[in-house]
């Protein structure tokens, strides 16, 4: 799940927050022998209690690396790696399902969901589930949600064994002549136009909407001169490890405090020159390793990578255990790209694309305020696919 870049909540006994004022977002259960329960977000707070293994846990907000959680009448802190989160899969079993803002079939309707959208369950408060919902939760009625079984488990696009068999290229290509957009999306089926012919088969998508999806989210290029094409976020290594190694991270990295996604700088050396590094491979992969060096794990967290720039942060949401393990196969096979776009698409976003609504898809991956821009470009490049030479 992502954690937002925020200031580690210097809390003490005097100033601590009642628990009420806070609502439950998720449970966890410890997977450590021990854990400590500190005063505040930081291996330096005031340990005020201690968790067994497997003692439960309900996790009220979200401080980068750690959980705040119930703790006797108020709140205080544990390291996220050692929690587990308890979420189960459901399936929405009635042709139209209200979400809506309070576990009580009175409180204000957010949104419908319908037959067979599969939902993620948080928690459970008498006959209702807590689900993730867009960008926090809502509740559903529990008799209107079919659990998932274990053996139901979603499997993901990777570990398909046919299609990891499936040859990338079609056995005939197309002219790649035309318009820049014509060229692209020709371009992209020379490349990998019989894996997205199988793939858009099986997911139940038109082929020329796979192909517009992928040329506009991707550009059409993952690996360069046999790397994965990266693009490393200090911000991002600024939230994952150089908050709580600030003197250090100052001394080879920056960034915009005001708008973090810009101003990036790298140095190796700490009396070298500050260098601009996005836009050149071999830079960004230098201060990749730089930072690989100090923690390999959060460094890798840090880069969007290869066809479809998904970060290493978001890993786990297409089904690795870790960001080095999705590096590894995209360094491996450029299918394994392909598979990580499609896979991000949540249940929802694929009907979107099977119904060729474009906008609709745009506001649930690009956001709402690029939804109508996003949503244009795919039906450009959808328009521009020549399926009559297929």
């Amino acid at each position: 799940m992502a954690k937002m870049l925020t200031k580690p909540d210097q809390i003490g006994e005097s100033t601590r927050k009642p628990f009420e004022e806070k609502a439950i977002i998720m449970k966890g259960k410890v997977i450590a022998n021990v854990l400590n329960i500190r005063a505040q977000a930081s291996k330096d707070g005031d340990i005020v209690g201690k968790l067994g293994k497997d003692d439960l846990v309900d996790i009220i907000a979200l401080k980068d690396s750690w959980y705040e959680i119930k703790f006797k009448d108020s709140s205080a802190f544990v390291f996220g790696e050692f929690i587990e989160e308890l979420v189960k899969q459901g399936i929405v079993n009635v042709n139209l399902l209200n979400i809506r803002n309070l576990p009580n079939k009175d409180a204000d309707k957010i949104d419908q969901i319908t037959m067979n959208v599969e939902v993620v369950i948080v928690d459970e408060i008498d006959d209702w589930y807590k689900i993730k919902y867009k960008d926090g939760f809502g509740y559903v009625f529990a008799d209107f949600i079919t659990i998932k079984d274990s053996k139901d488990a979603r499997r993901y696009l990777f570990q398909d064994v046919e299609l990891l068999r499936t040859t990338l290229e079609p056995s005939k290509k197309i002219d790649e002549s035309g318009n820049r957009i014509q060229s692209i999306v020709k371009s992209a089926y020379n490349k990998y136009g019989n894996l997205l012919s199988v793939l858009s088969s099986k997911l139940g998508i038109d082929l020329a909407a796979s192909i517009a999806v992928l040329s506009v989210e991707s550009g059409g290029v993952g690996i360069d001169k046999g790397r994965v094409l990266i693009r490393f976020e200090n911000h991002l290594f600024y939230r994952y490890w150089g908050k709580n190694n600030e003197e250090v991270y100052q001394k080879h990295f920056k960034f915009d405090t005001g708008k973090n996604w810009l101003g990036h700088q790298f140095r190796k050396d700490p009396e070298g020159e500050w260098i601009d590094f996005h836009g050149d491979q071999n830079k960004e992969y230098e201060a990749l390793n730089f930072a690989r060096s100090l923690d390999n794990e959060k460094a890798l967290l840090s880069i969007s990578m290869g066809l479809p720039q998904i970060l290493g942060s978001n890993s786990k949401l297409v089904g690795y255990n870790s960001a080095q393990e999705m590096f590894d196969n995209f360094t491996k096979d450029i299918r394994y790209h392909v598979f990580a776009l499609f896979d991000f698409f949540s249940p929802e976003m694929i009907q979107f694309l099977k119904n060729k609504q474009f906008v609709n898809f745009a506001e649930h991956y690009n956001g709402q305020g690029q939804a109508r821009n996003y949503g244009k470009f795919i039906q450009d490049y959808y328009e521009a696919f020549p399926t009559n030479l297929l």
